[in-house]
């Protein structure tokens, strides 16, 4: 696992119980490791004492520490006052052994005598008062005698150790009073030069020092402030002084746990405030003990779902409860007889004045009129200046960075925009009313062409050719054959079951056009009484391999139905699904070699046997390519990945009109996309997953996963029902809120909004007829055993 993969975010308890039994909190973690470190430098700090002391008594007793030498000074300054001993003037200098040391100190009395003699206007000769002064200097030396002026002595022991550290021979020695004193710690000596330089530093600049001062004081006086002060400062000036909300260790080290806690729940109720208000309501956090019920329906994601509820304990997991006893209900299909107990939205949305979604067409519009800075700006996919703006219009960032971080704040900008308050959330549901038009091939594949045919461009540049038949008479299937005879040579396709399917069955990979028609022609009914439909699917001969292996890529968004508004969000990150053994296009019956399936390729000898999983993250896809294909300069993020986004969006505008008919209030939910890269790195459009296989079959997927799903539930539960307040949190559970960064963490972009861009979809099809030709499902009659991958 590679340094990129770490699983860096969200580290929150629940994720951590998947792979260890044992729960440990992050903090305490970070915290014992710490201890120990410390623990360790006591230890080897004790260990050195003791070595040093070791190594003095085995050598030379004449070699004194510089402490023990400034003891011995401070000693005789004690002992000279007490006898009382006043001296006007006396007479103090370090005598070194070597005669050197006494020339220097003999010139600089030469010189400030011959300053002292030119005042008076007498003149004495050089030679003489040298002689004089070395005959001084050995007397002084002999008496050595003490001297109250400390600061003079220091500066000259300061003086010489920088001179003693430039001499090679005596590099760990100096001279005080005469004697040779070893220089036992460098941290010492480093310390009392950084002290001589900060006290010059305030000599030279006094007012900086009082500002200094200043600043101390006013922090010792808030110490002495009551708790609530405290509190009440932190959420409104440290708060505003720092927009986002940057977590710290570093600069919140000095609050108390529960200064500490505040500041991480009313982060995380500030993140949940500009996703509502952009959604036109808000939800005030509760102050009172709810009552609020969830169920989680089986499946292999079932365990994943209820593990990141755990750290969400005003939730309570009701198993056995009736769905309509239920607050909240996850399922792999829909359940339509909760959603029925759903309301219905009667308010018309607010259209907002400008629009920061585009289709094709209008990006190429927008590049001729952008300077080549805000070209390569816009090709740094997932690249902002501020996280804000990821989740709100470019119109709105300005305004919202300039609220006070409190709830008040919050409710007072809710009045003055006119937003609608929502205190009690009844029924929230994991599925959208009509998300088969996305999740069902036959029904993604009309509803994109018609769109695509509205905004006139080819489909087929995003999607491979299909064509959807019901039988050998049907005018797609005779379309398909003059297809098939103008292209000769291209003669292998895919034939997919149009409904009723998922994890890859039905799926034939066929050769030659008797094995189409056979297939086709055969008439058969399924149990709800509907004939078989079929997609034939041009199958890309000629893919983009990966260590001579076919993949794809699987990536998610999220769409939001709150409170009668429609978003949906593209999630950064997403990974390669790899095939088990070398690809070989004309072995068309070997299903590990063309299918990427995980449902199928768990089951061959060679999985997990080149990547743990048979999964691959795009970091890992980029080194690749830059390894592989060097000359060709492929880059995952700046060539391939805004395409992925595209095709995205312009699927979900191909929907909008479909998805919530009803417009039910509270729903949302998470679908999976699935493309493929040919030879020259374009990328296609496969399927759309309603119900995305959440398994964490390898540990990038651990990490990918359990983060996505915790960023869709900040984005859709926890807007609609945000944690409660402060005084509602029992002791036992603050440690659950583990928030931070949490604006930053968001891995999820806005990708489509209703408010910027329905209207203009709604006027790009006031003139089409509805001749879709795509019959409403029964999706409780689809083979479901287990989610769709």
């Amino acid at each position: 696992m590679n340094r990129e993969d770490l699983a860096i975010y969200p580290y929150t308890p629940q994720f951590q119980t998947i792979y260890n039994p044992t729960l440990v909190h992050p903090m305490s973690a970070f915290v014992s490791r710490q201890s120990n470190r410390n623990n360790q430098l006591q230890r080897n700090k004790l260990k050195r004492n003791v070595e040093h002391q070791n190594y003095k008594r085995q050598h030379d007793q004449r070699h004194l520490s510089l402490a023990r030498a400034l003891q011995i000074v401070q000693q005789q300054q004690i002992e000279q006052q007490r006898k009382g001993s006043l001296q006007k003037e006396v007479t103090i200098c370090l005598a070194y052994s070597n005669s050197k040391h006494q020339d220097s100190i003999v010139q600089k009395k030469d010189k400030i005598q011959n300053l002292q003699n030119n005042q008076q206007g007498t003149q004495i000769d050089p030679v003489e008062e040298k002689t004089l002064n070395i005959n001084d200097l050995k007397k002084t030396l002999s008496k050595q005698n003490g001297s109250n002026k400390t600061k003079t002595l220091l500066n000259n022991i300061l003086g010489l150790l920088y001179q003693q550290e430039n001499e090679k021979e005596n590099k760990n020695f100096f001279s005080i009073l005469g004697l040779r004193i070893k220089s036992s710690k460098q941290q010492e000596q480093q310390f009392l030069r950084t002290k001589a330089y900060s006290q010059e530093k305030e000599r030279e600049y006094p007012k900086q020092s009082i500002d200094i001062r200043e600043s101390i004081s006013r922090s010792v006086q808030r110490k002495r402030e009551s708790p609530q002060s405290q509190i009440k400062n932190i959420s409104q000036q440290s708060m505003r002084n720092n927009q986002n909300f940057r977590f710290s260790l570093n600069e919140y080290s000095s609050l108390s746990r529960d200064q500490l806690f505040q500041t991480k729940l009313l982060n995380y109720h500030y993140f949940l405030f500009i996703v509502s208000t952009q959604s036109n309501f808000y939800v005030v956090p509760s102050d009172n003990q709810i009552e609020l019920q969830f169920k989680v329906g089986k499946g292999n994601n079932s365990l994943l779902i209820k593990e990141t509820f755990k750290q969400r304990w005003w939730w309570t997991l009701t198993q056995e409860a009736e769905n309509k006893e239920c607050n909240f209900v996850w399922t792999q299909i829909k359940a339509p007889s909760y959603m029925n107990l759903q309301e219905w939205s009667k308010e018309s949305i607010l259209i907002r004045k400008k629009s920061v979604s585009y289709t094709q067409t209008d990006l190429k519009q927008s590049k001729k009129q952008q300077s080549p800075k805000s070209q390569k700006k816009s090709i740094k996919f997932g690249k902002f200046d501020d996280p804000l703006q990821k989740l709100v219009s470019d119109q709105d960032v300005n305004e919202l960075k300039t609220i006070d971080k409190s709830v008040q704040s919050f409710q007072k900008y809710v009045e003055k925009k006119g937003l609608k308050t929502i205190e009690n959330i009844h029924k929230i549901h994991n599925h959208i009313e009509s998300n088969h038009h996305l999740g069902n091939k036959k029904a993604m594949f009309h509803n994109m062409k018609k769109y695509y045919e509205l905004i006139k461009q080819d489909l087929f540049l995003h999607l491979p050719i299909t064509f959807h038949v019901s039988s050998i008479k049907d005018k797609s299937y005779l379309q398909f054959l003059e297809y098939y005879k103008e292209k000769k040579g291209n003669s292998i396709w895919i034939v997919k079951p149009g409904e009723f399917t998922n994890r890859g069955n039905g799926i034939i990979v066929c050769q030659n056009l008797n094995e189409i028609h056979r297939i086709v022609s055969k008439r058969q009914i399924h149990p709800n009484g509907k004939p078989f439909t079929y997609l034939i699917q041009k199958y890309i001969e000629k893919p983009f391999l990966y260590n001579k292996r076919k993949f794809d890529i699987r990536c998610y968004f999220l769409i939001t139905q709150l409170n009668n508004v429609i978003r949906a969000y593209w999630y950064e990150e997403g990974y390669l699904r790899t095939s088990s053994e070398e690809f070989n296009i004309n072995d068309v019956s070997n299903q590990y070699v063309h299918l990427t399936n995980d449902a199928i390729q768990k089951n061959s000898e060679g999985y997990g046997k080149y990547e743990n999983g048979n999964k691959l993250s795009f970091a890992e896809f980029q080194r690749y390519l830059d390894k592989w294909y060097s000359n060709d300069h492929l880059d995952f993020y700046r060539d391939l990945y805004p395409k992925l986004k595209m095709i995205t969006l312009n699927a979900i505008k191909s929907v909008y009109n479909k998805i919530e008919p009803y417009k039910k209030n509270y729903n949302f939910e998470i679908f999976g996309l699935d493309f493929m890269i040919d030879e020259k790195f374009k990328p296609y459009l496969i399927e759309i997953n309603t119900n995305p296989c959440l398994e964490l079959s390898s540990p990038l997927l651990g990490r990918i996963i359990p983060a996505m799903i915790e960023n869709a539930f900040r984005l859709s539960i926890d807007t609609l029902v945000p944690p409660p307040e402060q005084s509602q949190w029992p002791p036992n559970k603050k440690h659950l809120l583990f928030y931070d960064n949490i604006l930053e963490n968001n891995r999820f972009q806005l990708l489509f909004d209703e408010q910027e861009e329905g209207e203009q979809i709604k006027n790009l099809y006031s003139n089409q007829i509805n001749d879709d030709q795509i019959d409403e499902m029964n999706e409780e009659e689809e083979e479901y055993k287990s989610d769709d991958d």
